[in-house]
């Protein structure tokens, strides 16, 4: 699966709303006496439905969604919804129909995760609690419902980052198989050893021999779980990344016989940010020099690999 990525580089040869005035939804009323908004539950015919949450499995995210007038009708206390960790509660969300939404980022840290993982895939795990409604006598007429879930993320996911050398800072979203959300990628270049000062039109002016600090970053991944590794740089005259000629500048994650001596890998592989010192060159007889890079979602086993005599 590959997606195309511009970090330009010109080379010189080169209403806030208040609570008072808070809508309510299609399936709603705005209810005087509790002054909040209330289900009009004559919009559902069913109370014996049980609860089908939604599963939006985004970038960094997972994201369950439950109709929360229906969930009244069926006496189910959407109010106390939870995860696994229940401090994870659901919040109501007007989109059309009111909605009990609730959300965790992907991170075995986080609303008591499970996280597996194969040879192919990560796998994200949870359990929604949606307990049974107590009626104002004591009374519960329905069980709880436990509704388990999961996400998959694949484990490696190839992309070439097109990277023009005008544009300081650019960003793709990889889509994930299945069209179940996307990964964030972002290459940046920097001024600075420290990362911190990134290049904006006012600083741009990079001439040959410069010296360019890149970092190509997930930050919506897992960091205890992932790590990005660049496994080829190379570059070309045009922003075709197939064009003819190209210049490695790293072939299998490690600096190439080619150009390897322009570059110096800070970190790769290690975490969610790879990192790289680049000497800016020109292609002779072109006036923009693109940088093309390979990159790889992986775990830490997969990403340690030593290149050979280089200490990286």
């Amino acid at each position: 699966m590959k997606a195309w990525l511009g970090l330009a580089l010109a080379v010189s040869i080169l209403c806030t709303a208040s609570a008072q005035s808070a809508s309510c939804a299609t399936d709603e009323y705005f209810n005087n006496t509790t002054n909040a908004c209330s289900c009009n539950l004559t919009m559902y015919t069913s109370a014996d439905l049980s609860p089908s949450p939604t599963v939006q499995c985004l970038s960094g995210q997972m994201k369950l969604k439950v109709s929360r007038c229906q969930l009244e009708k069926s006496k189910y206390d959407w109010a106390n919804m939870h995860l696994l960790d229940p401090s994870c509660m659901g919040v109501r969300v007007v989109h059309g129909t009111a909605l009990v939404v609730v959300s965790t980022s992907t991170s075995s840290h986080e609303c008591g995760n499970r996280v597996s993982i194969n040879n192919t895939h990560v796998f994200y795990s949870n359990n929604l609690t949606i307990p049974g409604e107590v009626s104002s006598l004591g009374l519960i007429a329905k069980n709880n419902v436990t509704y388990a879930f999961s996400c998959s993320y694949p484990l490696n996911i190839p992309v070439s980052l097109a990277t023009t050398l005008n544009v300081t800072m650019s960003g793709i979203d990889i889509p994930l198989p299945g069209g179940v959300g996307a990964v964030m990628v972002f290459m940046i270049a920097y001024t600075d050893s420290t990362f911190t000062v990134p290049y904006t039109d006012a600083t741009m002016d990079i001439n040959v021999q410069d010296t360019l600090y890149v970092a190509v970053s997930m930050p919506d991944l897992d960091a205890t779980t992932f790590s990005v590794l660049v496994t080829r740089l190379y570059a070309t005259g045009t922003s075709d990344p197939n064009a003819n000629p190209s210049y490695d500048i790293i072939t299998n994650k490690c600096p190439s016989a080619q150009l390897g001596d322009l570059l110096t890998i800070l970190v790769n592989g290690e975490t969610v940010e790879a990192r790289f010192k680049v000497q800016v060159f020109q292609i002779s007889g072109m006036v923009n020099l693109y940088l093309h890079a390979e990159v790889e979602m992986c775990t830490s086993n997969p990403c340690n690999q030593a290149c050979p005599g280089s200490g990286q």
